[in-house]
């Protein structure tokens, strides 16, 4: 056996082929020895990569979709917010619709005016800016600083201030930073406070009160629009910088029935008579029965300061007021928001009631004392006076409420109380003015022992000055009652009239007859007659009660009330006058001269003429002993309603004019 030494290396070619042979074999050994740098050695599965490929395909697609949306059809949202960076989004404020008369006559309208608007973020000198504007506005410049370093990044300054006061900010506008002017028109009545409260008002932004003004309010103001407007970092208005989003909608014009005119008349004559009887409020409302067209609504109360009470219904106070020397229009529309008791007037209900039920006749006898018990209380004439016969006509001209009572016992409380609501009163009037109020009837289950006296003849309900007068248009308009109304049209657009029927047309006849007496000699109204026409009417004087809940009636103060209408007048016309604590006791004597004044004016006016008119079908002249007796016991003049078990007492009237009870009342059945 041989053996051969390992070989040595060297620098011959023996010695070099090992060394290439242990190279060759290196990457070998590391496999076992140890891992090589990266991830190449993590096993790599092909659906994985597969579905990661389908995933971000999907997402990048929805991201370019979204991307082409937003870029090539963005929405409203997106637009306004790109624009906030640079522009401003205004309101457009439309221009509110004008009120005219019924000639055309303009009673309200808005004027141009400018708003004084600040950015605090922008104001750079409080009190350099404040100093100046307070000097270009007339006022104190503390207000304005204390305004200009509030907090937020919008202040009102002054509201609708002059066009010289806005002429003169533009021009020094580069040393008020941060303060601009925005459009705020300004409510504006030609004719000063005339129709005031009839109108109503409008405050500074925008929105009507009270009156016309509230009731069409969304019809007179339009619809707003809105603008882009774009401004420098600023807050300067850059050149040509407005884009309009939405054109505003300008707001209709009202056309009213009102005549300025009669309406200034009307204010006068009640004026007038307030101050010569010291009246503490006054109203008169003269309208058309026929259309029912309101041609004017005066509302005045007196010059010196005036309990408050007075304007909201309730009773004025029991003290003396302080002379006043000149009138001024009412905070309120006391036409329809005032309610109080009427008075004699309220008869006319208590009458057609009873001719429409045959209870009397336009010729019928009533024997009449000037007392009469009804529920333990004592009611009187106006006048002391000894039993006397009267006929309907007779007891409404002389306002005998004796008289009306003794009809009335002839009547039950339901057929009283529906005869009320039937010409309009404890309901609304279709008139729809805001606030307007209902009036007040006692439901009959309620009725006191003393209503039966008291509310035939005025007493006990509570309604409103346009309601009594709706009442009197329902018999001037022959039986129908046309509802009344302020608004001849809106735009070019005629406002619908409507109607109800109330009485016959021969009852309205008659009741026009009988009313006819009132403005007569002896009536109790001879100051309401209008020269050259015939008129219709009756007065009305009511106690005041005492307002808080306290019962009963204020000593010495009365309502004083007329109303009346043409009864041969081309252009039919109705007025009402209403007084409030005058120091002449009687409507006859106060409301009536307005009624006449009033009257004579408006006829003379719209150009009326008198015509002539048919007599009446039967003769309204009492004719003793055929007239139907109401029941009345035979043989002296006391007297007992039935109906409502109260103890009437009358004096003797055995001996009145000569007359024996079977005379007076007919043979005994």
């Amino acid at each position: 056996m041989s053996i051969s030494a390992p070989p040595r290396p060297g620098r011959g070619g023996a010695s070099s082929a090992p060394q290439r042979h242990l190279r060759q074999e290196g990457p070998a050994m590391s496999k076992r020895g140890r891992r090589p740098h990266g991830l190449s050695w993590v096993p790599v599965s092909k659906r994985r990569i597969a579905l990661v490929r389908v995933l971000s395909v999907i997402v990048l697609s929805l991201l370019v979709v979204r991307l082409a949306v937003v870029s090539l059809f963005p929405s409203a949202n997106y637009r306004l917010l790109a624009a906030a960076e640079g522009y401003s989004v205004l309101k457009v404020v439309p221009e509110r619709g004008t009120i005219v008369d019924s000639s055309g006559a303009v009673l309200a309208v808005s004027e141009p005016r400018n708003t004084v608007v600040a950015d605090p973020l922008l104001i750079q000198n409080p009190i350099g800016e404040s100093t100046l504007l307070g000097a270009i506005l007339g006022v104190k410049a503390a207000p304005i600083r204390n305004a200009m370093l509030s907090a937020g990044q919008f202040v009102y300054i002054a509201h609708q201030i002059t066009a010289i006061q806005a002429q003169t900010i533009r021009n020094d506008a580069a040393s008020l930073p941060g303060v601009s002017l925005v459009n705020e028109p300004l409510r504006v009545r030609p004719n000063a406070a005339l129709a005031a409260a009839v109108l109503g008002s409008v405050s500074i932004w925008g929105q009507g009160q009270g009156g016309i003004e509230q009731q069409f309010n969304g019809v007179l103001s339009g619809k707003s629009g809105s603008e882009l407007l774009y401004s420098a970092p600023s807050g300067s208005t850059l050149p040509g910088g407005v884009k309009s989003i939405v054109a505003p909608i300008q707001g209709k014009n009202l056309t009213l029935t009102l005549d300025s005119a009669i309406q200034l008349r009307t204010e006068q004559a009640l004026s007038d008579e307030m101050v010569a009887s010291q009246a503490r409020a006054g109203v008169a409302i003269v309208t058309n029965p026929k259309t029912g067209a309101v041609l004017a609504m005066a509302n005045l109360v007196a010059g010196a300061p005036v309990n408050s009470n007075q304007l909201s219904g309730a009773a004025p106070p029991a003290y003396a007021q302080p002379h006043f020397s000149f009138t001024q229009q009412a905070p309120i529309n006391m036409a329809v928001d005032y309610v109080y008791e009427p008075g004699s007037v309220a008869k006319i209900a208590t009458f057609a009631a009873a001719l429409s039920r045959g209870v009397i006749t336009p010729s019928s006898e009533i024997v009449v004392p000037d007392h009469i018990m009804v529920g333990g209380s004592l009611f009187h004439d106006a006048e002391t006076h000894a039993p006397e016969v009267l006929s309907p006509r007779n007891i409404l001209a002389q306002s005998s409420n004796v008289g009306t009572i003794m009809i009335a016992s002839h009547l039950t409380p339901n057929e009283i109380n529906k005869s009320f609501m039937n010409f309009g009163w404890g309901v609304p009037s279709g008139l729809n003015l805001p606030g307007e109020s209902s009036g007040f009837l006692d439901p009959p289950a309620h009725w006191s022992g003393t209503a039966p006296g008291s509310v035939p003849i005025g007493q006990d309900e509570a309604v409103t000055p346009l309601q009594v007068l709706d009442s009197f248009n329902a018999i001037a308009n022959s039986g129908t009652l046309v509802t009344p109304r302020l608004v001849e049209k809106v735009g070019s657009h005629p406002v619908a009239i409507k109607s109800r029927h109330v009485i016959s047309a021969s009852l309205a006849g008659v009741m026009t007859q009988l009313l006819s007496g009132v403005t007569g000699s002896d009536g109790t109204a001879p100051a309401a007659a209008v020269p050259g026409f015939s008129i219709s009417g009756k007065t009305g004087t009511a106690s005041i009660p005492y307002g808080g809940g306290r019962t009963g009636y204020i000593p010495g103060q009365y309502m004083a009330t007329f109303v009346g209408f043409t009864t041969d007048s081309s252009v039919p016309l109705s007025t009402i006058v209403v007084l409030t604590q005058p120091n002449q006791l009687y409507g006859g004597l106060t409301s009536a001269k307005v009624f006449s004044s009033v009257m004579t004016y408006a006829l003379y006016h719209l150009g009326a003429v008198a015509r002539p008119v048919a007599a009446p079908a039967a003769a309204t002249t009492p004719s003793v002993g055929t007239a139907p007796s109401l029941g009345a016991p035979r043989g002296n003049c006391n007297y007992f309603p039935h109906r409502f078990g109260a103890s009437v007492v009358g004096a003797s009237c055995r001996a009145a004019r000569g007359m024996t009870s079977a005379t007076l009342f007919g043979p005994s059945p």
